[in-house]
């Protein structure tokens, strides 16, 4: 059983989150046979949260991020990495949910414990943070109001034969398939790294120096989006997809990478930060 806090978003915000968590009716019916138990406590789940998978408690303990203070990372206070970061090769990055202990405990859950039941329930949080981004896109006067297509930080050989699979992908697969969006890998770690989460910032920023490459299929994959866009008017813009953002430094060596061969635009989709 996963533990719970209680932070409570007001009763307006859960009804227009349970509307992007949609899932279609035949997804709905194959999960029902499945099982009817919340997917993070065991409990039952009520009628209201069929399409989540979650039960009621599980739902409404989850910290979402409903207001954004910086308009680069999108961290719901001040951002003194952002202010900090001399040159910045992604647009802005949006994230689902703060990364409380509740949200620790649920990614190790998946991550570390092989609950897949989770990924659904994953990517439904990041549609969130998605329609987020899109509504600011439109605010902020952008061409266009969508991406072209999804990718997502790469994982080092060993770690991913250790693991069996990288989360950043299967997220972004899953998210792909909700948004009709085509998902292309375009990175790949070219030397190892420790984990991240155990450094301080500036051995963040060392370590990350070189660590990732261009696929080689990344240009032609990036050519047929644009022979596909002719005419749209605006860029094509690639949503790159991690599951945790901690200060950027991960994410912003990745659009480096990216925005030094190709004619693209880089924004960060996270499920937490």
């Amino acid at each position: 059983m996963i533990g719970l806090s209680n932070p409570k978003p007001p009763a307006a915000w859960w009804s227009k989150v349970k509307r992007w968590f949609q899932f279609p009716e035949a997804e709905i019916n194959a999960r029902d046979r499945e099982t009817a138990n919340c997917v993070c406590c065991g409990g039952r789940r009520s009628s209201a949260q069929e399409s989540l998978g979650l039960c009621m408690t599980c739902f409404t303990a989850i910290p979402w991020i409903m207001a954004v203070r910086c308009p680069v990372c999108g961290r719901p206070d001040d951002c003194p990495d952002c202010i900090r970061r001399t040159t910045c090769f992604f647009r802005y990055s949006r994230s689902a949910v703060r990364y409380d202990s509740l949200m620790k405990e649920w990614l190790a859950s998946y991550k570390y414990r092989g609950n897949e039941r989770l990924l659904p329930l994953f990517s439904g949080m990041m549609v969130h943070a998605y329609h987020q981004l899109i509504k600011e896109l439109v605010a902020a006067g952008h061409e266009g109001s969508g991406f072209h297509c999804i990718s997502y930080v790469p994982m080092n050989v060993s770690r991913l034969a250790e693991r069996g699979f990288n989360q950043a992908e299967a997220m972004a697969v899953e998210l792909g398939r909700r948004l009709s969006l085509p998902v292309m890998p375009l990175l790949e770690r070219s030397r190892h790294t420790a984990k991240q989460s155990f450094k301080s910032r500036g051995e963040r920023l060392n370590d990350l120096q070189g660590a990732f490459k261009l696929l080689e299929e990344a240009t032609g994959s990036i050519a047929r989006l644009q022979e596909g866009a002719a005419g749209q008017g605006w860029p094509i813009r690639v949503l790159l997809l991690d599951d945790v953002y901690t200060t950027g430094s991960t994410l912003n060596q990745c659009a480096e990478t990216i925005t030094q061969s190709l004619p693209v635009e880089v924004y960060g989709l996270m499920w937490a930060r």
